[in-house]
């Protein structure tokens, strides 16, 4: 069997089970929003390192419409994954949405599951977002992931899905 697992140099040997993530993803996916109304986005993923035993991560997501000119930002998070040596993961997102998100969770070689341990939001949350699971893996060299996501006005559903190339 041949895993394809990328070790980028001067990553902390703490970060080995993520080190495929570590780069510049970039592709288009589809969701549903909370009102279920489909649509298309485009989206660049960054996972680095700074030799700490983490790794951040930044995401930007940009509605397709026939309607809009130019690029609609749809919506933006930041975080930290933080891996542990019996293949768990923590992971800890903030969004400009308005809510911040702890997810836990299992690595296994190229693919990752997460569940939420905790959802909180701001006041003026555009969306009572309240639970979420993801799942990431690498495809013939992509990025895919799913989210589904449960709101004060749904319980958990599809949300996101996508398929990033690395840049």
């Amino acid at each position: 069997m041949n895993i394809d697992i990328e070790v980028p140099e001067g990553l902390n040997p703490a970060l080995t089970a993520l080190g495929w993530l570590v780069g510049r993803w970039e592709g288009t996916g589809n969701g549903a929003d909370h009102l279920g109304n489909d649509f298309e986005f485009e989206q660049r993923i960054e996972f680095n390192h700074n030799g700490g035993d983490y790794l951040y991560y930044a995401s930007q997501t940009f509605l397709i419409s026939d309607e809009a000119a130019g690029q609609v930002p749809l919506g933006m998070e930041t975080g930290f994954w933080r891996p542990k040596a019996d293949a768990s993961l923590e992971v800890v997102l903030t969004s400009a949405e308005g809510w911040t998100e702890v997810l836990v969770g299992q690595i296994q070689v190229t693919r990752i599951d997460l569940l939420s341990d905790a959802v909180v939001r701001t006041e003026s949350a555009e969306v009572g977002h309240s639970a979420g699971q993801r799942l990431y893996g690498k495809v013939d060299g992509d990025l895919m992931y799913a989210l589904d996501r449960a709101t004060t006005e749904h319980e958990l559903r599809p949300h996101m899905w996508a398929r990033l190339k690395r840049v």
